[in-house]
């Protein structure tokens, strides 16, 4: 059975959730309020400056994608030609037996 010290916990812990969420809260409506008085650039700026950095990282990753093609297409070549060769040696093997 639940005795009172029990209810009162849940009902303490609960307080201090609602009560920390509420201060995180605030505190994140602070800062982005500091933010935006503090800001070195103007609106229209910084959403200039915040796209172009958008499109130099999709620049970066496709050319890393592109980069990586170019290594998988030449590991995949060495392999085929590899096997080629195996191929070809088992072949020789099984004429001359």
């Amino acid at each position: 059975m639940k005795d009172q010290s029990d209810v009162l916990d849940a009902t303490a812990s609960t307080g201090n959730i609602g009560s920390t969420l509420a201060c995180v809260i605030a505190g994140l409506a602070i800062g982005a309020a500091v933010g935006i008085f503090l800001a070195p650039k103007s609106g229209v700026q910084t959403r200039q400056w915040i796209a172009n950095k958008c499109l130099d990282g999709v620049d970066t990753a496709n050319a890393s994608v592109r980069h990586t093609r170019r290594q998988v297409k030449v590991a995949i070549d060495q392999g085929q030609e590899q096997i080629s060769e195996a191929v070809e040696a088992a072949r020789e093997l099984i004429d001359n037996a």
